[in-house]
């Protein structure tokens, strides 16, 4: 694939990513894990409403609440993929990105309301 006059090889970065961050990719897949559980138990206990994530509160209202948040956790995970798709070295660092995205999420829902 050819963007911006740069050859990308798209499953070859892939390739390279889950070889040298295979333990970005597990910490990946815990963390949505933990921030899909809870989510669900945040909104069960609040409301759809008091998910700030639009896509999220979108998918939930109109799919339902475990299929939207679930599906909500594939396009995170999907969006994954594409970036790291694009770019190899780029790769880890989106990854972290994400873990600790994820990881606030999780403290963030976590938390009762005062």
């Amino acid at each position: 694939m050819k963007i911006l006059d740069t050859i990308i090889e798209p499953m070859e970065n892939i390739t390279f990513s889950f070889r040298h961050y295979r333990l970005w990719w597990l910490t990946l897949l815990i963390t949505i894990f933990f921030d899909y559980i809870t989510t669900l138990s945040f909104v069960t206990k609040f409301g759809a409403n008091a998910e700030a994530n639009y896509i999220i509160r979108w998918l939930i209202l109109n799919i339902g609440l475990y299929y939207g948040l679930l599906i909500g956790k594939l396009l995170q995970l999907l969006s994954v993929f594409v970036f790291i798709s694009l770019h190899q070295r780029l790769g880890g660092i989106f990854l972290l990105l994400v873990v600790i995205l994820n990881c606030w999420a999780i403290v963030m829902n976590s938390m009762p309301f005062a």
